[in-house]
């Protein structure tokens, strides 16, 4: 993900910009023109169960104590289904799911897509980590570059803004390049050295098969200059396929010099 183009905090909802070319897309449904009792479907990643579909109705269109407009539907929904499309039978994005009503059941809401369509105008890409605001300058100050390292040969693309860089794996293998493999990192500047996260989602071999893992490790970098990035990433000399996981981890030095 290399950031995000809008967000509307009111209604918990923001658009992301992900790498890629020749992507599937969506069409925007015309709101207005639904009506109770359609027949719809969610699908997000419920509790972490990816690619999950429900389906039910638009039960109402609801307004609440601040104006704020939501399509209710019926389609069962949980955490991990915010942010999740619903659908209707001809394929079109009625609403966003974004939340749903606890103190009864099959109470969930969406924003309709009428609201989306004014997101989807912006085109500035902005840091993760910032925040909207109506005063914000419609410009960023980030300095991307693509580096290589050399204990492995991958590129990575290296973005800083301010206080926040960002890291991405570049050259993935062929195999792996129409998959939705990745290792990205976020980091924060903290004193001389750039302290954060890398995430990683890639598959891993072992007899009985090959399975994809996620995984979350410290990494941070300890020297960032126009010549050199030098730092420090955790490593797994052996890991488990069947658990996803790493049986040990140990820190590893690496390099980084302009590509």
């Amino acid at each position: 993900m290399e950031g995000f183009l809008a967000d509307d905090q009111d209604r918990d909802i923001a658009v992301i910009k992900v790498s890629g070319k020749n992507l599937p897309v969506l069409t925007m449904a015309d709101s207005d023109s639904l009506a109770v009792g359609d027949h719809v479907v969610a699908i997000g990643s419920p509790l972490g169960l990816e690619n999950s579909v429900s389906d039910g109705i638009i039960s109402g269109f609801r307004e609440d104590s601040k104006g704020r407009s939501w399509v209710q539907t019926t389609a069962p929904a949980s955490h991990g289904n915010s942010g999740g499309p619903l659908l209707t039978m001809d394929d079109k994005v009625a609403g966003v799911v974004t939340w749903k009503a606890t103190a009864g059941e099959n109470l969930n809401f969406a924003v309709p897509s009428k609201l989306i369509a004014g997101l989807l105008t912006n085109s500035i890409v902005k840091p993760f980590g910032t925040v909207s605001k109506a005063d914000a300058p419609a410009t960023s100050s980030a300095e991307e570059k693509i580096w290589t390292s050399i204990g492995t040969g991958h590129d990575y693309k290296v973005r800083v803004d301010g206080d926040y860089g960002y890291i991405q794996w570049v050259n993935l293998p062929p195999a792996l390049q129409s998959t939705t493999a990745f290792i990205r990192g976020e980091l924060r500047k903290t004193g001389d050295k750039w302290i954060g996260k890398n995430v990683s989602h890639v598959p891993y071999s072992s007899k009985s098969g090959s399975k994809w893992c996620r995984m979350e490790t410290d990494f941070e970098i300890d020297k960032l200059s126009d010549s050199r990035i030098e730092g420090v990433a955790m490593a797994w000399p052996s890991f488990n396929v069947g658990k996803c996981q790493a049986e040990r981890l140990e820190k590893r030095p690496f390099v980084w010099i302009p590509k």
